[in-house]
């Protein structure tokens, strides 16, 4: 066992976010949804043992090694290898964590269907708000009190074009706990005059490059970690999760700079991905 420093390497919050699409495209949603589940419940158990038997500062020195493959090397076409994955490798370097949650980001499904997926999901589930259409659908998930996932790009979008939409979610502000995602300036200033009641955590990206969005060549942890501090000028309790490319070869990078957090994609998918 080596000793670390307090606060330094452990992950604060774990974000898991959901894309079905990176996955084969016959894959039904039952089978993807008790896939998702047993990954979202083995890493909820990674956490507690962690946290319990483990102690907060106190790791096997094995678990930050640095590992020379990339996420991007394991996507073929933006979609996950078919071969055989080992899965408690794969996954080691996310059992650092205190705090977990679950973006449910499948928002190409039916809105009964997403919610059906995010019952599977459980506790930790995030809701997009990518997948409300009208105001009845927005009071359904506004209504279970949930965590709710609003990017930039979607907010502007609900105040031009869905002002109803927008007028009902700030009705509810007082009563949902908020999630967004910053790229730049202008999205600072936008959080900045909204003035959210209950912003929890920001997402930064994309930190590094990342299939999602290619030809990007990402920000990099030291441009992320300034756009997160002028965020928290404004919401200084607001959460900073590194997004984009993040990987069990560059995570420490973003836990060493002012994120408490890290937001993963393709390395929780290719754990579902074993699932199935």
């Amino acid at each position: 066992m080596c000793s670390m420093k307090k606060n330094n390497q452990s992950i604060d919050t774990l974000v898991l976010i959901t894309n079905r699409q990176l996955l084969k495209d016959d894959v039904s949603l039952a089978t993807y949804g008790a896939a998702l589940s047993k990954g979202v419940e083995r890493l909820q158990k990674y956490g507690k043992h962690f946290i319990y038997n483990i102690g907060k500062n106190s790791l096997p020195c094995d678990m930050h090694k640095a590992y020379e493959s990339t996420v991007a090397a394991n996507l073929d076409s933006n979609r996950l290898f078919k071969r055989g994955v080992d899965s408690v490798e794969m996954d080691r370097w996310m059992r650092n964590h205190h705090n977990l949650y679950t973006l449910c980001r499948d928002t190409d499904l039916p809105f009964e269907e997403y919610l059906q997926l995010c019952d599977v999901i459980g506790s930790t589930v995030v809701y997009h708000g990518k997948v409300i259409t009208n105001r009845v659908q927005l009071e359904i998930i506004l209504n279970r009190q949930p965590r709710i996932h609003m990017p930039t790009n979607l907010i502007r979008h609900w105040q031009s074009e869905q002002k109803e939409l927008w007028d009902v979610f700030q009705n509810y502000w007082n009563s949902v706990t908020v999630w967004s995602t910053v790229h730049n300036e202008d999205d600072i200033k936008l959080l900045e005059s909204l003035g959210i009641p209950n912003l929890e955590c920001v997402l930064i990206s994309p930190i590094f490059p990342t299939p999602c969005k290619e030809g990007h060549p990402g920000i990099g942890v030291k441009r992320g970690e300034e756009l997160l501090e002028a965020v928290q000028t404004i919401y200084p309790f607001a959460k900073g999760i590194a997004l984009g490319g993040i990987h069990r070869s560059n995570y420490i990078e973003c836990l060493n700079h002012a994120f408490t957090g890290v937001a993963i994609m393709s390395d929780f998918m290719k754990q579902v991905h074993s699932n199935i």
